[in-house]
């Protein structure tokens, strides 16, 4: 066969099972991050002319949106840690909570904003678990010699 390359000494055939799996963490994952994060930083341009509480909701939305892309950025440019997950989560879990800790459901005019901050959060808080269960996958793959699959 041409171009066929043998694989190297010591290369367990699972190395393209873990090839894959760090693609969907990093990459798959990322990208679904960031779309999310572009997606709250639009928002609050689309939705028109809005009561002063909505527009408290839609800086909150802006707020999320910007670290999320610098943590979508950091995750599609290098390998990151767990801070990233929990990054994730936490502004998911905020998003969720926002429109009753900033009683956004008391405003005059509905706008959606407290629907769609609960549906982004919901995404984020999904996408978070997802990764975390990938990096846990990964360390038990990387790492077999040790219980929990971490280094000490």
């Amino acid at each position: 066969m041409a171009g066929h390359v043998p694989p190297a000494p010591g290369h367990a055939p699972q190395d393209g099972q873990l090839i894959l799996l760090h693609g969907w963490r990093e990459q798959i994952l990322s990208g679904l991050m960031m779309l999310t994060a572009i997606a709250l930083c639009v928002a609050p341009w689309i939705g028109g002319d809005s009561p002063v509480d909505a527009k408290d909701a839609h800086r909150n939305e802006v707020a999320v949106g910007m670290i999320m892309l610098v943590v979508a950025i950091a995750r599609l440019s290098r390998h990151t840690g767990r801070w990233t997950d929990w990054t994730t989560l936490a502004a998911g879990a905020w998003l969720v909570a926002a429109p009753w800790v900033l009683s956004l459901q008391n405003t005059e005019v509905f706008d959606g904003s407290h629907v769609f901050h609960v549906a982004a959060g919901t995404v984020l808080i999904v996408l978070a678990a997802a990764s975390m269960i990938l990096r846990a996958v990964l360390d038990r793959k990387e790492h077999p010699e040790h219980p929990n699959g971490r280094r000490r």
